[in-house]
């Protein structure tokens, strides 16, 4: 169990400067390891949301090769149900993917599968020799779309789909995972978070940062293309490993209003979240719900 700080460190005036300069096309795609070419990568300072722009794209013309669109400061980035959030500028790895797709995969089996990739890599990079404290890893998955590291949100992953008017499907896949918090970000946040500064040195980090983008991007690729190809069913037994919410009491909750109680059992193979309603097992599908840890009693 790792037994990271509740507060990561703050990276000084120097070091702000530092994580806010240009990404590095060349080292991104280096990293990447020939799965996505430099002339489809982009990499900018500022944008509203790195998936709008993407889907926006796919939308007028599906790509003929995957896109992956970097920033180090989103406007207007949002998770699931349009939530909104803010980091300060390179506080975070923003990245999105756009994979083109005969028979697109499910963004739900996509968002379930792209978490299982994006945990694996992160926990291998952090594992590597004089990258981190390998002890102390405990990297999850809430069900559908959060990362964990010790309970608290790491990142999270957005998975979208767009048609062009050809009908070609492309498959947009969001990503930020937290680099540093500020007093800012951690007011704006509302539930427990982390950050990977919490494991490995404010410098470290902003020297890896490219080479973690392109790994986990090319993680991601892979992720996408298997799903689409085969499914969640061979995902399904990587997420369970790391499903934080295994046996845990849970609430279901729709459109802000609670519409069932009970104890998380795990996902099925479409990567629906399978839940005991006192003996009776309720799938529900990860487009339609939220989830919170802790719910008070099981109900029927």
């Amino acid at each position: 169990m790792s037994v990271a700080t509740a507060v990561d460190p703050v990276p000084g005036e120097a070091l702000r400067a530092a994580f806010a300069a240009p990404l590095r096309v060349s080292a991104i795609a280096a990293a990447t390891a020939g799965a996505i070419g430099a002339a489809d990568i982009a990499a900018v300072l500022d944008t509203g949301s790195t998936n709008t722009d993407l889907l926006s794209e796919a939308r007028q013309c599906a790509p003929a090769a995957p896109r992956l669109r970097a920033a180090l400061k989103q406007s207007a980035g949002r998770g699931r149900f349009g939530r909104r959030w803010h980091a300060a500028p390179g506080a975070a790895l923003l990245f999105s993917l756009a994979v083109p797709l005969g028979e697109a995969a499910a963004p739900a089996a996509a968002t379930l599968a792209a978490g299982v990739a994006l945990a694996e890599t992160l926990e291998a990079a952090l594992r590597e020799p004089g990258r981190g404290d390998a002890g102390r890893i405990d990297l999850r998955l809430k069900w559908p779309n959060d990362l964990l590291l010790d309970g608290r949100k790491l990142g999270g992953v957005l998975a979208e789909l767009a048609v062009d008017r050809a009908g070609r499907r492309t498959l947009v896949v969001g990503v930020g995972i937290n680099l540093w918090l500020d007093a800012a970000a951690r007011g704006s946040i509302d539930q427990p978070a982390a950050a990977l500064a919490e494991m490995q040195p404010l410098p470290a980090l902003l020297a890896q940062r490219e080479a973690l983008l392109g790994r986990l991007a090319a993680a991601l690729l892979q992720a996408v293309r298997e799903v689409a190809a085969q499914g969640f069913v061979p995902w399904q037994p990587r997420f369970m490993r790391r499903f934080a919410l295994l046996g845990q009491a849970v609430r279901i909750v729709e459109h802000g209003a609670c519409v069932a109680d009970g104890r998380a059992l795990g996902v099925d193979g479409d990567g629906r979240l399978l839940v005991d309603r006192g003996g009776r097992v309720t799938a529900f599908a990860s487009g339609e719900v939220s989830v919170r840890a802790g719910a008070a009693g099981e109900r029927a």
